[in-house]
């Protein structure tokens, strides 16, 4: 099964990683370098950080994520990217997809049902439209019910989920988050994984 992580950097943090293997999978989130040290996961979800640009960016830092499986934290919803440019850039980074992070869900807040199903909507097509130039895609959902709906309009689709429970947005930002499976998702077409708590060791925080 391998882990998952979120990580804020491709190269050296990962060759420091002992024992990663060909399963491990990695969300790389640079924006979250970004966000003030010690604050809370849900400063994400907060229009502060132009976060695919912030991506967009690092990207050019990178040599190769080839062999890393490598996913890259997008903010499907920004109507500002130049989406063939970033995938072409992704593409020849060497990265295996996309995850939808932060979830659209997340960054638009309370909103009326006619505007969450919209947006919703927008960010599904976006992942789509990732899939058929050839990229993975990760779904990151806030709920449970959201992570069932999107089951079923992106099926086989899928090459994992992400679930961010409430109680995970209080957790502190860091240069590596690690993330947990999820026991009874058996239900789901994909594998299933969850951030952890905001429990979590302060010496995994501090990697």
């Amino acid at each position: 099964m391998g882990t998952w992580t979120i990580v804020d950097h491709v190269e050296g943090r990962l060759e420091r990683t002992s024992g990663t293997r060909e399963a491990d999978v990695h969300v790389f989130a640079p924006s979250l370098r970004s966000l003030p040290a010690g604050y809370p996961l849900v400063m994400a979800t907060l229009p502060l950080v132009d976060w695919n640009a912030e991506l967009v960016n690092a990207l050019g830092d990178v040599t190769s994520a080839r062999g890393k499986r490598c996913y890259a934290a997008v903010l499907m919803v920004d109507p500002f990217t130049l989406w063939e440019d970033l995938t072409d850039l992704l593409k020849k980074k060497g990265f295996a997809g996309v995850v939808n992070f932060p979830p659209a869900s997340l960054v638009e807040g309370v909103q009326s049902a006619e505007s969450s199903g919209a947006t919703n909507t927008l960010e599904i097509d976006r992942m789509k439209w990732f899939h058929d130039t050839g990229l993975g895609i990760v779904h990151a959902a806030s709920s449970k019910k959201e992570m069932a709906d999107v089951s079923n309009r992106l099926a086989d689709l899928l090459d994992g989920m992400i679930y961010f429970p409430p109680e995970a947005l209080s957790r502190r930002v860091a240069a590596r988050m690690d993330l947990e499976p999820i026991a009874e998702a058996g239900f789901f077409p994909a594998t299933v994984w969850s951030l952890k708590p905001a429990s979590a060791s302060l010496a995994e925080e501090a990697v």
